[in-house]
């Protein structure tokens, strides 16, 4: 799996350098496909979201590769992994992540996710935007 991250992680320093989020989100497609094959992709989700954790300002796409591979394990543990990455260090990608969980109102864990945003409201990482939504909820 370290292979993989440390590709992302290449594809995010380019992105970062010139500026271009297509550096970044173009090649993430591919890495995410292998990813998708291996017989635990699972495993992946941490590593990912602790990526993510160290680069706040990549444009990672809405949801783009990342957020629809970490999606494709909703209601198999990454709802569990997202809330950590969210207690140890948010983002707005991930923030808004959350976000597309609350909006299932099959949810039943909306009015947790909401609570827990609601801690976020202050956070210095977050731009106006989303502390604007926070405090929608």
């Amino acid at each position: 799996m370290d292979s993989y991250i440390k590709r992302l992680e290449d594809a995010i320093q380019q992105a970062d350098q010139t500026g271009d989020k297509y550096k970044f989100q173009d090649p993430a497609y591919d890495i995410i496909e292998e990813v998708q094959l291996r017989e635990n992709p699972f495993d992946a989700v941490r590593p990912i979201l602790t990526m993510i954790e160290n680069a706040p300002a990549i444009d990672f796409g809405g949801p783009g590769p990342l957020g629809s591979f970490l999606e494709s394990f909703y209601h198999e543990g990454y709802e569990e992994e997202l809330v950590a990455s969210l207690k140890r260090k948010p983002t707005e990608y991930t923030v808004a992540l959350m976000f597309r969980l609350i909006a299932d109102a099959d949810n039943p864990n909306r009015e947790e996710y909401r609570a827990l945003l609601k801690t976020l409201k202050n956070e210095p990482c977050l731009d106006d935007f989303w502390k604007n939504e926070i405090e929608k909820l």
